[in-house]
């Protein structure tokens, strides 16, 4: 009996097919528009929501029961909170923080070069994630990958 010598491409894993589709769907336009492109714009609660889905099916791979709240805006600025488990967090005062979380995330180093930061907060159950509201920092990609650094943190804290 012949054996098929033709070999079948291999189907790219989910994580694959995520890394993949957020290249052909934003970073080429990204490339080519710049500022201009959908990547620039703020993120959406489907953007959120997807993100959330991505980000807590990875660390649950892990760790169980991890599960996403709903995200809280301040202009500019998503803090996007996880919990392992049920509790909720305090947000008494969490308006003020507005200035002091943009002096965090943004340091302006010249008059052409501004560094943008990523905030990750691990408070007891909770995880938060603090970033710009724009669209590139909550791509289902871009979850993959801070799914990664907040497994290698759980893991240096001794989780």
């Amino acid at each position: 009996m012949p054996v098929s010598r033709k070999r079948s491409r291999p189907r790219p894993f989910s994580n694959d097919e995520v890394i993949l589709n957020d290249a052909f769907d934003f970073y080429r336009d990204y490339q080519r528009l710049g500022n201009d492109a959908d990547m620039m714009r703020p993120a959406t609660p489907d953007n959120h929501h997807e993100f959330t889905r991505i980000f807590t099916r990875q660390i649950n791979t892990v760790h169980k029961k991890l599960r996403p709240l709903p995200a809280k805006s301040w202009a500019g600025i998503c803090c996007q909170p996880f919990v392992f488990g049920k509790a909720e967090p305090d947000w008494k005062d969490a308006d003020s923080l507005t200035e002091k979380l943009t002096a965090l995330l943004r340091r302006k180093k010249s008059a052409t070069l501004t560094t943008v930061r990523i905030l990750r907060i691990f408070d007891g159950p909770f995880i938060f994630l603090i970033k710009p509201d724009r669209l590139r920092y909550w791509l289902r990609s871009i979850a993959l990958r801070d799914a990664d650094e907040t497994l290698a943190d759980l893991r240096r804290m001794g989780f």
